[in-house]
């Protein structure tokens, strides 16, 4: 059933588009910008975040009801973030079942991070802080299906992942 719950929030969240829009011209940045994260000589992009990052916590929180929460980490899910040149890759795995795969391009400032699906128009919008090998996203706009029926919510995506 966990494996059912997980699968259906990550297609509810990628088929719906719930995240919030990316504010720049088609979700791309310019060489020279400070938010793309192929550029490490940039001086305001993060050091660092390429790499493989692993969850520790990876909290869905209802926009309607903040006492709703679901870490799907705590419920044996695993959560990885690989973060390659300007491409990412988010993984989530429950042990027997095939991991759930979304593909597609990351931007990134000193205290934000954008997720954009391949073939979206959308990019999850995280509050982003990095302290050495830890990373901490916060905030972004999806849906989950709280209640495991088919139903999903507005919510908030909170994850706390540790450098592999």
């Amino acid at each position: 059933m966990r494996a059912l719950f997980v699968s259906l929030v990550v297609v509810a969240t990628i088929a719906t588009g719930c995240g919030g829009s990316d504010s720049s011209s088609g979700g791309s940045a310019s060489p020279s910008s400070p938010s793309n994260p192929s550029n490490p000589s940039s001086p305001s992009a993060p050091q660092g975040l390429q790499g493989t990052w692993k969850a520790t916590k990876a909290e869905f929180v209802s926009v309607a009801s903040s006492s709703k929460r679901v870490d799907v980490v705590a419920q044996g899910t695993v959560v990885t973030l690989a973060l390659t040149g300007s491409n990412f890759t988010l993984t989530m795995a429950d042990s027997g079942q095939a991991p759930r795969v979304t593909n597609g391009t990351w931007t990134s400032t000193n205290d934000t991070m954008s997720l954009k699906p391949a073939g979206m128009t959308w990019s999850w919008q995280f509050d982003m802080s990095q302290s050495g090998n830890n990373l901490t996203l916060n905030g972004a706009s999806v849906e989950f299906d709280f209640a495991a029926n088919g139903v999903n919510e507005q919510a908030r995506l909170y994850m706390t992942l540790v450098r592999q």
